[in-house]
């Protein structure tokens, strides 16, 4: 029998919203330019956005909503190096605003430059000590290191400040997995579904914590579940595989492992 994978599907926290909210006035000009690079924003036209928000920054160099926004544009664009130019200019125009630190440090950590993303992470939780996605977001960064325990202290802060934030329950049930404290990370993979029943990765998430527990049945349910939301998820496929291997059905684990090898598995 294969080696059965561990895959533990990670969600980083969303960039934080389009509009960060200023101390610093603009006249109603560049409100209006702000406006309508939201929109086109809003429609997914980013180099549109972009466009008007370039508009912005050159009639008012200052206005730090321009520079956030179009900071955040380059993040979801995977643009990192850009969208760590704008958020330094927005934090120079105004330093006391949590939001710019978290998205610059999402953008630290997808150049892989993780203390930075930490420290930035810890300057936004400083002005804002309420800003539950800072907390998830180093949490994800501590379980990305290793550091699972203090992961779960960060996703716990996170939920007592948002009891509905999603992304933290399913981060925190990946650290209990990765500490093989599957048990809890069931508790929390089963709070996600309550949140969203649609979402393939924490049924299979769920599946692997059941299978590691030796609930085969349960693990079948959750695989099966995964292939059904997504019929791309090969992982899926072949750890039911592997599934209906414990389960002496090896010709129903033989074409799940087909289907899986279809799809690009190596298993």
């Amino acid at each position: 029998m294969k080696i059965f994978r561990q895959i533990f599907f990670a969600l980083f926290v969303a960039v934080m919203l389009f509009i960060v909210p200023s101390a610093h006035a603009e006249n109603s000009a560049n409100d209006q330019k702000i406006e309508e690079a939201q929109k086109l924003f809003n429609q997914n036209d980013y180099n549109g956005a972009i466009k008007v928000l370039d508009e912005t920054i050159e009639l008012n160099p200052n206005n730090v909503r321009a520079w956030y926004a179009r900071g955040t544009i380059y993040l979801i664009l995977n643009q990192n190096e850009r969208a760590i130019q704008d958020f330094n200019k927005a934090i120079e125009i105004d330093p006391n605003n949590a939001n710019s630190y978290c998205n610059r440090g999402y953008a630290y950590y997808a150049l892989k430059q993780n203390d930075r993303a930490i420290q930035d992470f810890n300057k936004a939780i400083e002005i804002n000590p309420n800003d539950f996605q800072s907390y998830c977001n180093r949490g994800y960064v501590y379980d990305e290191l290793g550091q699972h325990e203090r992961a779960i202290q960060d996703f716990d802060k996170a939920i007592e400040l948002n009891p509905n934030f999603v992304n933290a329950y399913y981060n925190r049930g990946l650290a209990y997995a990765f500490l093989e404290k599957y048990d809890s990370a069931i508790q929390n993979f089963d709070k996600v579904i309550e949140f969203d029943s649609n979402y393939a990765p924490v049924y299979y998430n769920r599946g692997l914590a059941y299978f590691l527990l030796n609930q085969y049945d349960r693990a079948l349910q959750d695989f099966t579940k995964a292939t059904e939301l997504d019929p791309q998820l090969a992982a899926a496929y072949y750890n039911r595989g592997v599934t209906y291997q414990q389960l002496g059905d090896k010709e129903k684990a033989q074409a799940d492992f087909a289907k899986a090898k279809e799809l690009g598995y190596g298993g």
